[in-house]
Formats: structure tokens, C-alpha cells, sequence
């Protein structure tokens, strides 16, 4: 079900942002901190997982089937959005006054606006829902933070109030310790970056995926 409202949610906070078992293992390639200088990413190679997850039944298969198209389809947002808060917050540490920023933010919302309405139009509102996990593992802020903190708080209260009118909150966040679907969600974007099916981009939450999925499998174990 597409909703038309998600147009609107989902151009709210990117203005503002504007601002697994295999014996067989493979090598994947993660992001470490250490290893980013200037403008270059060199990547640290770590063998995290099997070949290919393991279904105990075709459902499950096509739940994450799912999951992976709706992840691949929503990352390169929430990249771009990274990307440009980033760049914003650097370009207004170099302005002297409010004015000058509001200014720059205004601009930064039409180039948004002309570029981006069509593509999010497309968007259901389970994309959008995990646009905003993803915003906050790309960025470190939810949605909500960070309309709140280039716009300001009124603009996130109500913003908020509008996304629970279609399930969604932008209070969201990306949680794959607690949350059995985001840690999905890492898998899925470790191995499409691996494949070179998705753009690489140091998250600004990061996670071990080994100590990720021991801790998934102990829990499986113990029947939680």
C-alpha cells in the first residue's frame, strides 16, 4: 500500500538531514574508523559469515526476501542523507550568523524538492519505516533529533504527530542488539556491499556482526 503522506514524512527529516549459518564462509568487508582518512575508504577484511542463510521454512524465506528488497531499495536515501549532513555541517561552520544557515538550508530543500519528489513518491510505508532505522545508523540521529536540531523542535513534534497517523515514528531507531529485524537489516547490507550491490559508506553506529550473530544464535539456543 503506498501512502501519500510518506512523501511528505520522508521529505521532512531528509530536508532536515539536509542535515546466517554456512560451513562454507566467505569474506566480507566492514567499515572501521581507523581506516578512513581524508576522503579515502580502505577496508578492513574480516570473515563474518556463511555463503548463504539458512531457511527453516519458505515462509521465512520470503519474509527476508522481502526485507533485502525493501533494504536495497531505501540504503542509497539514508546514505545520501549521511552525505549531506555531513557536507551541511561543515559548509555552516564556516557561515558567521543564523540568517546566512537559513538561508543555505532553504536552498538545500528546493535542490531536495526537485530532485527527490518523484523517487519518494514511490516509497511504501514499510520502506519508509526502515528509511528511518537507516537514517539513524547511517547519521548516529534519528529523524526526529535531527529535525529538531536544523529546524527545530515544534517542526519535529509535529512532524512526529503526522507519521504515528500512518504507524511510523521518526523517534525510530536502528537497534540490531535488541531488534531480531535490524539485525537483519545489518546482514543484508553487509553482504549487498560485499557483492558491490550497494554503495559502501562508514555507518555512524557500528556493530560487530560475528558477536551480532553469536548473540542471535544463543538466544535461538535457549528458545528466546
Amino acid at each position: 500500500m503506498k501512502c501519500k503522506c510518506l512523501l511528505f514524512l520522508t521529505i521532512c527529516f531528509f530536508l532536515s538531514v539536509l542535515f546466517v549459518r554456512g560451513q562454507v564462509r566467505d569474506t566480507v568487508y566492514i567499515f572501521d574508523p581507523k581506516y578512513y582518512a581524508g576522503d579515502t575508504i580502505q577496508l578492513a577484511e574480516v570473515t563474518l559469515f556463511g555463503k548463504e542463510r539458512i531457511f527453516t521454512d519458505e515462509e521465512e524465506q520470503k519474509r527476508y526476501w522481502i526485507l533485502r528488497s525493501r533494504v536495497k531499495r531505501v540504503y542509497p536515501y539514508a546514505r545520501l542523507a549521511a552525505d549531506r549532513l555531513h557536507t551541511m555541517e561543515r559548509t555552516m561552520d564556516t557561515m558567521q550568523n543564523k540568517q546566512q544557515k537559513k538561508v543555505y538550508v532553504k536552498r538545500t530543500q528546493q535542490y531536495i524538492e526537485e530532485h527527490f519528489t518523484e523517487e519518494l513518491k514511490k516509497l511504501s510505508r514499510s520502506q519508509g519505516r526502515i528509511l528511518i532505522k537507516l537514517i539513524h545508523r547511517q547519521t548516529g540521529k534519528t529523524a526526529y533529533d535531527l529535525v529538531k536540531d536544523l529546524r527545530n523542535g515544534w517542526n519535529a513534534f509535529w512532524y512526529d504527530k503526522t507519521a504515528w497517523l500512518y504507524d511510523l515514528s521518526l523517534k525510530k531507531e536502528y537497534d540490531p542488539i535488541n531488534n531480531e529485524e535490524d539485525y537483519l537489516i545489518e546482514e543484508i547490507i553487509l553482504r549487498a556491499i560485499n557483492k558491490g550491490e550497494l554503495e559502501p559508506q562508514i555507518p555512524a553506529l557500528q556493530y560487530n556482526f560475528s558477536n551480532l550473530s553469536e548473540l542471535y544464535n544463543q538466544r535461538k539456543r535457549k528458545g528466546k
